[in-house]
């Protein structure tokens, strides 16, 4: 196997053992968004990552208030009562009814904090209450939040939290071993989840007592078929009861949050068939190794938001590509690059279309980036070999004035790319391996996209798609009253 093969399944399995939480907090986002930490060493990918989760455990009886953080914004005061509930909420799971267990776990983690055991959580605290414990697969896990005595003074919440992971059976002195500590989150969230092994194995999520959980298994199109889970305000999936599905939290018949579960339709690297399939309809060229790697990377990321596998669009050299796609290229580094461009799309749950263009740059960058992208969202199907996609293949801020780059891919027997604006022509280009670039004035919205053939004839047209991956059916409105 290659260094390549080596690092796309090292990666792949990265992205299978994280929760991804949305951040829908508006102005409150960069101040109140959880910390993430990574090391990459060689091939093996070590990974200490706060995944919203918070737990909470009280070493005494009675309430234990969390204080707000100074002069909260009017989007994340919502949020903090929310988190406030999660706190004041019994412990869940079939192990958090041993009260003894749970007050020696509460006991065990106040200490060890106090020894300065918790790297990232040094500040003095008042209490610590368990949110959760209970026995899921081979595993004892725990989730613990710990109450500061003044709110944290870069990012304002007033709890952490610490999921624990020790073996099944474990004793509260194991769980709360420095060994358990499975992810440190410096702020409570509404939601709180954790992916145990993998994606495809153990998972726990929890909400405030009162609050009950949904699921459906993978829809088509939009049509759900939820369910209430029968253990309300938390849910636990394990290896045996994984499922590619979606859940869903109400809270006083109000739904708090839609998203998928955790996992992907590529359980495994992609097999041959597989690839064949995704392969079937593409244009251009594209080495099939290549193609491999990125349909599998890409479901793993997308996981049941997607309805079906990727499928390869369209592949081909191209010059003069914009870096911002990425971070700002270093000092001396040119703004354009050449680059191997792979495009991808599939169906999601909810009707439309994602897709996404990967750039791999012919010279190596200085910053260690590897390959840069964008992504988009259509309603029309971009695999049709008979159609037109156009896609921003670079910040297309909406502004009115300077020039946008499209990426446009056409038919087989297209010739020459054509831009109208009100049925004006403003950019033309011509076209080779079934695609082009071209440069069309700002903004895009209105634009029409001609494929013409080698008589000039019109043989597709289209519009340019949304740039973005839209996220409509998942909802978070933990900010909202």
């Amino acid at each position: 196997m290659t260094v390549d093969d080596e690092l796309s399944r090292a990666l792949a399995e990265l992205s299978r053992t994280l929760t991804p939480q949305p951040d829908p907090y508006g102005r409150a986002r960069a101040r109140y968004r959880r910390s993430r930490q990574r090391r990459l060493g060689g091939l093996v990918l070590a990974l200490v990552v706060s995944v919203g989760s918070t737990a909470f455990a009280i070493a005494s009886p009675g309430r234990t208030t969390q204080p707000l953080p100074a002069d909260p914004t009017e989007s994340i005061a919502p949020v903090l009562a929310w988190s406030d509930r999660l706190l004041q909420s019994p412990p869940r799971g079939a192990v958090a009814g041993d009260s003894s267990f749970v007050g020696q776990l509460s006991e065990q983690l106040l200490a060890a904090q106090r020894r300065g055991e918790f790297s990232r959580l040094k500040v003095p605290v008042s209490g610590v209450k368990i949110l959760f414990a209970d026995d899921v697969d081979d595993h004892r896990v725990a989730l613990a939040a710990f109450v500061r005595d003044q709110p944290d003074p870069v990012t304002g919440w007033p709890s952490a939290a610490v999921w624990l992971v020790a073996d099944k059976g474990a004793s509260a002195q194991e769980v709360a071993s420095t060994a358990a500590i499975r992810s440190v989150s410096d702020a409570l969230q509404p939601y709180e989840s954790l992916a145990v092994d993998d994606a495809e194995a153990a998972h726990v999520a929890i909400a405030p007592a009162g609050c009950v959980f949904l699921s459906s298994p993978l829809p088509e199109g939009d049509t759900f078929r939820w369910a209430p889970e029968p253990t309300g305000s938390y849910l636990v999936r394990t290896a045996k009861t994984h499922r590619p599905e979606w859940w869903r939290v109400d809270c006083g018949g109000v739904t708090r949050k839609t998203t998928p579960g955790p996992g992907s339709l590529a359980t495994k690297p992609i097999t041959d068939a597989q690839l064949a399939t995704a392969m079937s309809r593409v244009r251009g060229s594209v080495e099939q190794q290549s193609a491999r790697q990125l349909v599998y990377q890409w479901s793993q990321s997308e996981g049941y938001r997607l309805t079906a596998l990727p499928r390869v669009v369209w592949g081909g050299h191209l010059a003069g590509l914009p870096t911002g796609l990425a971070d700002t290229p270093a000092a001396g580094e040119p703004s354009l690059e050449d680059g191997q461009v792979t495009v991808l799309a599939a169906p999601t749950v909810g009707g439309d279309w994602v897709g996404e263009v990967s750039i791999a740059p012919d010279q190596p960058r200085s910053d260690g980036v590897l390959s840069t992208g964008t992504s988009f969202t259509t309603t029309a199907d971009p695999t049709d070999p008979a159609g037109v996609l156009a896609v921003s293949i670079d910040d297309d801020d909406g502004g009115s004035e300077g020039q946008q780059l499209l990426l446009v891919v056409t038919p087989a027997a297209a010739t020459t790319v054509r831009v109208l604006r009100d049925g004006q022509e403003v950019a033309k280009s011509a076209v080779s391996g079934s695609g082009t670039t071209v440069q069309v004035p700002r903004p895009t919205a209105g634009l029409v996209v001609e494929a013409l053939d080698a008589s000039g004839g019109t043989i597709a047209s289209g519009q340019v798609a949304k740039q973005g991956a839209r996220r409509t059916t998942e909802t978070d409105t933990w900010d909202q009253e």
